[in-house]
C-alpha cells in the first residue's frame, strides 16, 4: 500500500479561531473588487469596509464579494472576512480581521438594516 503524506496546512490565525467560535454570523454582498486591493485598504484603515458598494445577490450572482461577520450576541466581539465568489463558488478570501460594533453598524446600515 502507498501512503501519501498530507500537505501541511498552515495554522489558522488567532482571529480565525476566535471568529469560528462566535455564535452568530451575518453575510453581506458587495460589488466585486480585487482581493489584494481590498486587503491593502483594510490593512491601512479597517473602516474602508464601509466604502464598498452593496450589490443585490439575486440580481448579480455571477461575481460578488461576500463579507461574513462573526459576532457575540451582545456585539462585544466582532470579526469579519471577505470572500470572492464567482458563480457561487468561493475563489479566494482575505485574512480574518477583528472589527468593532461601530464598523458592523455602519456597514449593515448601507443595506437598510439596523443593529
Amino acid at each position: 500500500m502507498f501512503f501519501f503524506k498530507k500537505k501541511d496546512k498552515e495554522a489558522p490565525s488567532n482571529e480565525k479561531k476566535a471568529a469560528k467560535s462566535m455564535p452568530r454570523t451575518k453575510k453581506l454582498q458587495f460589488m466585486p473588487r480585487k482581493l489584494d486591493e481590498i486587503t491593502n485598504l483594510l490593512n491601512s484603515d479597517i473602516f474602508e469596509l464601509t466604502n464598498l458598494e452593496p450589490v443585490n445577490y439575486y440580481a448579480d450572482k455571477n461575481s460578488y464579494l461576500q463579507c461574513t461577520f462573526f459576532f457575540q450576541e451582545d456585539y462585544s466581539e466582532v470579526y469579519f472576512v471577505l470572500e470572492m465568489f464567482n458563480n457561487d463558488f468561493r475563489t479566494g478570501s482575505t485574512p480574518y480581521y477583528k472589527g468593532s460594533y461601530d464598523l458592523m453598524k455602519k456597514t449593515v446600515i448601507k443595506f437598510g438594516q439596523r443593529i
